[in-house]
């Protein structure tokens, strides 16, 4: 029964076998060959053929056909033996393979091969259309794909442009991201973003396959000519090539042999390509007297707060440009001449945030002004001028002129002193009530019999008074000193850099302390610039790199410290906008090593 059942089975199998196509490999590799097999039936194959070919696309390369006669054994006929435990059934049908040798193209995914054609009395017939295999990544391949793609390649010096981050894990990625350098060169002004919407996703057609991508800085060149963004490095683990291991044992006098294939972990190193950036001087025709060095689209607006006032009174000139130029980085207009004003420091506030593909930076300024004397006065004119790169020009905006009008204001209090015949005292005394008055106050009259002397001709008086001139002396120095100090700004933010040093670095520890990587490397980065600024008075924020290096050398700092400086910067900068987030233990080092460089800096005050 149960043989005639099996070849019931392999009878049907027979007759309804048609032709279909196979791969010699379970896994092919992009770039690497592989054969396409085609399995035809001899009783379908028609006797009036002419040959066979195959119409390739999306990189698939056509490297040469064989073909042999094979028969074909029926799956079913095992199935049938492993339910009933017989033995194998000669069943089967003949049948001609044909191996279409291929090259696979370098892409990775689900990727269509092309069509299989049939010459049949000199026509040709479609056998098979759209065939789509998987492409999969070559284990001997990197795991990482890096990208780093420049939203322009030329562009005006100090002209803003983005560059956007790429990311492409295969199927034999492992893990362990990290970036190692993520430098931009000493040739731009950066602002960097945190990378929080680096988020990954599948791949289409290929779900083993990861990809994530996001902007990562907007640039501005500092100077012109062919520059270069340096690669993008990083560093992961990921399955090496499969090996065949080959073992021998022993047992109970008997010698085995086996073979397993094993795959390690292995570490390896990706990068992005170099970006050359071709950077554009400013053209000299057209440029504007004031030009303010912006490259960008601004705007420009100032206006004063009144024009009416008095003698006495604050006058305040505001201030607002907004560009999307340099990054961070505005220049102040030309102001005119306020000589018949008393003026203090303006108030500047800058600040800069991302708007869409752009940084936008904006800067308020406030100019108080207090007039001198009453009158009719004029300011000139403020104008603000930049070059729009998309236009291709200069523009220039303007703002006033202004009249001002100032009124006298009231009388200064000293003046009451320069008028004794108008202040107010007691009426006159008379001669004849003095003569009255002078036999009655009895505290001016001389007592006597109570011992008492005049106090100069005391000892203790000439000690007292000897010993109080040096603490006046002390106090008058002591007070001398602090006001000089307090009128000296530099002084000042000098003497509180150790204490703002503590309240950043009381910052890191929290961020430490809550698991927050991105907020703890922001506020070493931030605190090691401003405690440079307020050791030394210069702002750095917003200078290159080379910029820094070369204020601290004109400071007298060593090499070795100006190296070590720019090396924490960097590395907090790596550790802030890396796609990973570093260990605990690295994040403890980096804030201890952070604070003991900031420790030997103290010299710098």
């Amino acid at each position: 029964m149960k043989r005639i059942l099996l070849i019931c089975l392999a009878l049907t199998f027979v007759a309804f076998a048609r032709p279909s196509l196979q791969l010699d490999k379970d896994r092919i590799e992009a770039g690497k060959t592989f054969g396409l097999q085609l399995v035809y039936p001899l009783n379908e194959l028609p006797e009036n053929r002419d040959n066979l070919s195959i119409e390739t696309q999306n990189g698939f390369t056509f490297m040469g056909l064989d073909s042999t006669d094979q028969v074909i054994r029926p799956d079913i006929e095992d199935m049938f033996n492993s339910f009933f435990g017989g033995g194998r059934s000669r069943g089967g049908y003949k049948a001609r393979i044909y191996t279409f040798k291929l090259r696979a193209p370098k892409k990775t995914g689900r990727i269509g091969i092309g069509q299989i054609f049939i010459d049949i009395d000199g026509q040709k017939r479609v056998i098979a259309n759209d065939i789509p295999i998987n492409i999969q990544r070559a284990f001997a391949d990197d795991a990482l794909a890096v990208s780093l793609t420049a939203s322009k390649k030329t562009v005006y010096e100090g002209e803003q442009f983005f560059v956007t981050l790429g990311l492409h894990t295969f199927e034999h990625f492992e893990g362990g991201l990290q970036a190692t350098d993520m430098n931009t060169g000493d040739d731009f002004i950066v602002h960097r973003s945190d990378l929080s919407n680096l988020k990954f996703e599948p791949v289409e057609n290929a779900r083993r396959e990861m990809q994530a991508s996001a902007k990562f800085a907007w640039l501005s060149p500092t100077k012109s000519g062919n520059l270069q963004i340096p690669p993008f490095k990083f560093k992961y683990t990921k399955r090496g090539e499969p090996k065949i291991v080959e073992e021998n044992k022993q047992m109970g006098g008997m010698s085995f042999h086996s073979q397993s294939i094993r795959q390690e972990s292995i570490e390896a190193e990706a990068q992005s390509p170099t970006i050359n950036i071709s950077v554009k001087p400013l053209p000299e025709e057209g440029k504007p007297a004031n030009f303010s060095g912006m490259v960008g689209s601004y705007s420009f607006n100032a206006d004063f707060d009144r024009t009416n006032l008095k003698v006495g009174e604050a006058l305040t000139l505001s201030v607002e440009i907004k560009g999307d130029g340099t990054p961070g980085t505005l220049t102040d207009p030309k102001f005119p001449d306020f000589s018949d004003f008393r003026s203090v420091p303006p108030e500047n506030n800058i600040s800069k945030k991302i708007v869409g593909n752009k940084v936008i930076t904006s800067k308020s300024i406030k100019v108080f002004l207090y007039p001198k004397k009453k009158g009719e006065f004029t300011v000139p004119e403020i104008s603000y001028s930049w070059f729009n790169p998309t236009k291709r020009k200069y523009e220039t905006a303007t703002a006033g002129p202004w009249t001002i009008i100032v009124e006298k204001g009231e009388a200064a209090p000293e003046a009451v002193f320069q008028s004794p015949a108008a202040v107010a005292g007691p009426p006159s005394v008379q001669k004849k009530e003095i003569e009255s008055l002078g036999s009655d106050i009895r505290f001016i009259h001389k007592v006597s019999g109570t011992g008492n002397t005049a106090p100069y001709k005391s000892i203790w008086y000439w000690v007292a008074l000897l010993g109080a001139l040096p603490f006046y002396f002390i106090v008058t120095w002591a007070i001398r000193k602090r006001r000089k100090h307090n009128s000296d700004s530099a002084l000042v933010r000098k003497g509180k850099a150790n204490k703002m040093l503590r309240e950043r670095f009381a910052s890191a520890r929290e961020a430490l302390h809550k698991g927050d990587a991105k907020a703890l490397y922001a506020a070493l980065e931030n605190g090691l610039i401003d405690y440079l600024s307020d050791c030394t008075n210069l702002e750095f924020k917003g200078m290159t790199r080379p910029q820094m290096k070369e204020e601290l050398a004109k400071l007298g700092v060593k090499e070795e410290t100006i190296a070590s400086i720019d090396s924490w910067l960097e590395k907090c900068a790596f550790a802030r906008f890396a796609p990973v987030d570093p260990s605990a233990d690295e994040q403890k080092k980096m804030l201890a090593d952070v604070e003991k460089l900031c420790g030997e800096l103290g010299k710098l005050k």
